[in-house]
């Protein structure tokens, strides 16, 4: 397991990447704030059970897939580009009534619906699997027992904060989102401006830009 050191060092790297802007964080806004502090939250744990699985497979050293074949890097970065954009034009088009969820605030989606599409986008953002291949293998100790079992570790720390991130994210644009709300024409215009979010994040990250 990591030694109270490594965790002095490391926890600072963990608290600054579970806070920076990225699509995990832009994602969990833009749902919250145009669909609900639910809406919002359910969508954060589905960005945190991809996190899972990309800890998992960062253990397991599948992640270095990615590090080491450009191609396979450029083919996962294209596949979650198009599902941001797809995200953004669905939700566009929900404010403009043509979803058929798009009347009630709080629950213009299934909660189904809203978790998978965490997953997807977590799963889909190959700079996360990046970040969980190539820095978390740099707080393991070999010495100190089975380095899967140290990157588990490392990475359920990540996961505690980026949960705390996302949950604050999800409350605060939440709140926002009740006072929209009382007034459609912004209930509106919200959701349209965070489709755009989706769709211009989408586009950026297709163009390699995106953190």
């Amino acid at each position: 397991m990591p030694t109270l050191d490594t965790l002095v060092i490391y926890v600072p790297v963990a608290v600054v990447m579970a806070f920076t802007p990225g699509p995990a964080t832009l994602f969990v806004l833009s749902r919250a704030a145009s669909l609900g502090r639910r809406t919002g939250l359910i969508s954060a744990a589905g960005i945190m059970s991809g996190t899972a699985v990309l800890i998992v497979l960062a253990a397991a050293g599948l992640t270095g897939v990615l590090a080491a074949s450009p191609a396979a890097f450029e083919i996962v970065k294209d596949a979650g580009a198009a599902y941001l954009v797809y995200l953004g034009v669905r939700a566009w088009r929900a404010a403009a009534g043509a979803d058929p969820f798009a009347g009630a605030p709080s629950s213009a989606i299934p909660p189904g619906r809203a978790y998978r599409d965490g997953i997807v986008t977590e799963l889909l953002n190959p700079k996360a699997a990046l970040f969980y291949a190539s820095v978390l293998p740099q707080f393991v100790d070999p010495r100190r027992g089975a380095p899967a079992l140290q990157v588990l570790a490392l990475g359920a720390v990540f996961s505690a904060l980026a949960s705390i991130a996302l949950s604050l994210i999800a409350f605060g644009a939440g709140s926002m989102m009740v006072r929209i709300a009382r007034r459609p024409a912004w209930l509106v215009i919200a959701r349209r401006v965070f489709g755009a979010v989706l769709f211009g994040l989408g586009l950026r990250l297709a163009a390699g830009r995106a953190h």
